[in-house]
């Protein structure tokens, strides 16, 4: 009776010890697989002999880098849990069916989430927008706050955040990637003497040239590209850093303003038929579907 009982103990013991020794070579393997499966991730974006030179820019490349670990981390603990219960002699199939449900039914009822988080995926992938970006998608317009992997933060020049669910994107204007134009058309009174303007408007942009940094190419005086019932349109065109074409144009109407008082030379009398436009340079502007 006690070499049984003896027997028996020393059988449990045993499958005790075999049971704790492949928990703890599952734990392990779980951890090595981590690190490895993070080394190569790492891998695929950082380059350098300390790992610290990015393939793309530094932010972008962070977040991708944590969301696929992140990713990567759910489905190694899933698998690790699954066959640590099955050492417990625990029935892991109604578990899986359960979550097979489960996972149904929350794929159904959060598509509109699982979209969302794809399109953010790949906004940050393809590097479409970064933060401080000023874009127009969703028919809302504003600098870039916030990019996450469900939605983005606008804010626009009222100051008012929007807060757009990526799923929502279907067209992205990005008017930060490529140089502005500043285009100022300036009204010259039909009986103004017209040689005498265009010099004033020369001399006027040539000087922002000088004192203005934000100014890539220009500011050239293009002619006279239009009459109207009040005198003949003057048109300048400056190509200037992104976001600064506001900044430039002003400076010029200021600068043009004192030009021609000091010459005595007239505007036209419809001062409203100034028009003011920026646009996005077509060779290096970004519009992304």
């Amino acid at each position: 009776m006690l070499l049984g009982e003896y027997i028996l103990a020393h059988t449990y013991l045993t499958s005790i010890a075999g049971s704790a020794l492949k928990i703890a070579a599952i734990l392990i393997a779980t951890i090595v697989i981590l690190r490895l499966a993070g080394a190569v991730i790492d891998r695929l974006f950082l380059s350098g002999r300390e790992g610290k030179t990015y393939y793309f820019d530094e932010k972008r490349t962070k977040t991708l880098i944590a969301l696929l670990k992140s990713i990567l981390r759910y489905v190694v603990y899933f698998i690790a849990g699954i066959m640590i219960l099955k050492e417990f002699n625990i029935d892991t199939t109604s578990i899986l069916a359960g979550a097979g449900i489960v996972g149904l039914a929350v794929g159904v009822g959060a598509q509109s989430m699982v979209r969302d988080l794809i399109t953010g995926f790949f906004i940050v992938f393809e590097d479409q927008f970064s933060v401080g970006d000023y874009i127009t998608t969703a028919e809302l317009s504003g600098i870039v706050e916030e990019i996450g992997l469900r939605v983005i933060k606008l804010r626009d020049l009222n100051g008012v955040l929007h807060i757009v669910p990526n799923g929502s994107i279907s067209r992205v204007t990005n008017f930060t990637r490529g140089t502005m134009q500043a285009v100022i058309d300036i009204p010259v009174a039909y009986g103004a003497d017209k040689e005498k303007a265009w010099q004033a408007v020369e001399e006027a942009a040539g000087e922002i040239r000088r004192e203005t940094g934000e100014i890539i190419e220009g500011p050239k005086v293009v002619g006279y590209v239009n009459f109207s019932p009040y005198g003949a349109i003057l048109r300048v065109v400056a190509t200037v850093e992104p976001l600064e074409q506001i900044k430039v144009e002003a400076a010029l109407r200021h600068r043009i303003i004192q030009k021609f008082a000091a010459a005595g030379i007239p505007f036209s009398t419809d001062i409203a038929s100034v028009t003011v436009t920026a646009a996005v340079k077509t060779d290096n502007g970004k519009a992304t579907d």
